[in-house]
């Protein structure tokens, strides 16, 4: 029997590198430190993706230290983003694909498509950043090193990988581009993207968490098997787009409902506080 009560941190496009704004970072992790000392506590940690800016070393060393500070507190499951990526090792699947994510490897030292198994909440993560691959690609030059893609054998292995959590678990998906069409960019992150949005369905998850459009969203879609809420989070570095504020996701459900709360950072407090919020009802598993 799945636990009554889930929360879920949902965070993105840290980049550590030039465009990593340290106050933003901090903040984040004051919240989950009152959090932790609440009578609601943090059950998970969701990071989907762009660790880095530049896929360099020591870049991946300071997202590995807050990782870790992170996990101190609760489970935290990351996967990688395009900026995580040295596509030019292997581009178009040409020469090492191993190397596309090597120094994730050695410096992150995390799988790149991890899952969790909780009470009451069940966690699956893909890689849709393998660097510049033929099912990444579309007509767009301008896509070549940003858009992101999901083949059918990792889309039906998440399937088995959701499945295999507790009965009545909440079931999220993490992968790094958005699903939606960006509201601003105007931007589908990955490849195929219609397509895409139903196997993603139809693979039957609760929630699906992104990144990568820099601009924070909550959304549901209905379908056949029932309501799945998006959660895109913002970036936490200064690229934020239409100069809004950087924001987080945090992800609630109870036993019937799921909800999605923006959280945006005041910069006079140096703190987020919760904005807005989506909510749906859970499916029925139970």
């Amino acid at each position: 029997m799945s636990s009554p009560r889930v929360r879920v941190l949902h965070i993105s496009d840290i980049h550590f590198g030039h465009s990593h704004v340290g106050a933003h970072v901090a903040a984040v992790e004051a919240l989950v430190a009152s959090m932790a000392a609440s009578d609601f506590p943090l059950d998970a940690i969701v990071v989907s993706g762009d660790l880095s800016q530049r896929a360099r070393e020591q870049e991946f060393e300071a997202a590995r230290a807050l990782l870790a500070r992170f996990e101190a507190v609760a489970p935290t499951v990351v996967v990688s983003g395009n900026h995580d990526a040295q596509w030019w090792n292997a581009p178009f699947g040409v020469g090492d694909r191993s190397q596309v994510h090597e120094r994730w490897t050695q410096v992150i030292g995390l799988p790149l498509e991890p899952s969790l198994y909780l009470p009451g909440v069940t966690i699956v993560g893909l890689n849709s950043a393998p660097g510049i691959m033929p099912w990444t690609l579309t007509a767009n030059p301008r896509d070549l090193r940003v858009k992101g893609g999901l083949t059918e054998a990792q889309i039906a292995n998440a399937q088995l990988r959701l499945e295999e959590g507790e009965p009545g678990a909440l079931r999220i998906l993490v992968f790094h581009h958005n699903l939606l069409r960006g509201g601003l960019s105007n931007r589908w992150g990955l490849a195929r993207p219609q397509e895409m949005l139903k196997r993603i369905t139809d693979v039957g998850p609760d929630l699906v968490c992104n990144g990568h459009d820099h601009e924070e969203r909550a959304e549901v879609l209905n379908g056949e098997r029932g309501a799945t809420l998006v959660s895109t989070a913002n970036t936490l570095s200064r690229r934020v787009r239409g100069k809004r504020v950087s924001s987080i996701n945090i992800i609630e459900a109870g036993t019937d409902t799921m909800s999605v709360a923006i959280w945006h950072f005041d910069s006079t407090l140096s703190l987020f506080s919760r904005k807005t919020e989506v909510a749906a009802p859970r499916r029925n598993r139970r």
